[in-house]
């Protein structure tokens, strides 16, 4: 019995520590940004503000404001980015993922190992290149080129998920219908989608997640305002003599909403597919 408390109490504690780095950071932006600006910068700062301060709110969304125009087209830059990386990362990193678990061809595992070791290798870390490659060829400052990078750094992570989902897929489904006289195009559309649309949708999530969140590719590839991610705009607020940390905050929090709603209205499908994708195989 002593034990069994132990054990939970240890499982409370990591929770509220889990909880604690979770949300608190969210929690704090909140705080800022509905505090005053004159008690921000205040010498002596009280945890909560003496009252709740909405104007950095009210001014992201007065239509006539600079913040408004720039933190929506910064969202809105990334929303394209997203759903082109969406566009062509999904269906690529599927049907190379079943390419992978359905045929035997040589090469085949030197190719799968030479996937997971890419997952490794950091996009930074071939930045310098890439950008040579886009001064030299005209592409820079372009979201459809940005994608482009994009799904390169995702889809070995994806296409390895899925590999590993599709080996979770009964293999007797497969016979049973080359038995039945289909070839693999009915195969592929009748058996596999219907089943795969778990981790299709997982692989969509985290696609979206992922170019969501990204700085340091578009910082590098980006310059102007018409391409400027939302994490870009966020960053601009600093500037060299001032930072308005309260529009930032504010700004911050408005920005986190897209993924949060999408992550929780689909949490279940996430953890399903991850968990099949990850661990089978």
């Amino acid at each position: 019995m002593g034990k069994f408390k132990t054990k939970r109490v240890i499982y409370v504690l990591a929770v509220i520590v889990f909880v604690f780095f979770t949300l608190g950071p969210i929690v704090w932006a909140f705080i800022i940004s509905v505090t005053p600006e004159s008690e921000q910068l205040a010498s002596t700062t009280n945890l909560l503000p003496s009252y709740l301060y909405f104007g950095n709110y009210q001014e992201l969304f007065d239509q006539t404001s600079s913040a408004h125009k720039t933190v929506f087209q910064g969202i809105l830059n990334s929303l394209k980015a997203a759903g082109l990386t969406i566009l062509i990362g999904v269906p690529l990193s599927f049907i190379t993922a079943y390419a992978f678990y359905r045929f035997r061809f040589t090469g085949r595992r030197f190719l799968i190992s030479s996937l997971m070791v890419t997952m490794i290798i950091p996009v930074f870390a071939t930045i310098v290149p890439i950008y040579a490659i886009f001064a030299n060829n005209g592409l820079l400052d372009d979201l459809k080129w940005v994608a482009v990078i994009y799904v390169t750094a995702f889809l070995p992570l994806n296409t390895w998920i899925m590999i590993n989902y599709f080996q979770s897929l009964p293999k007797e489904l497969f016979e049973a219908a080359q038995v039945e006289g289909a070839n693999e195009g009915r195969i592929f559309i009748d058996i596999v989608l219907p089943l795969a649309w778990p981790i299709i949708l997982t692989s969509t999530l985290l696609m979206f997640l992922s170019s969501w969140s990204q700085y340091q590719i578009p910082l590098i590839l980006t310059s102007s305002q018409n391409t400027k991610v939302v994490t870009l705009v966020l960053a601009d607020f600093m500037g060299r003599d001032s930072i308005n940390y309260g529009m930032i905050a504010a700004s911050g929090i408005i920005t986190i909403l897209p993924p949060s709603i999408i992550a929780i209205i689909f949490r279940k499908y996430l953890i399903s597919g991850l968990s099949q994708g990850s661990t089978k195989g």
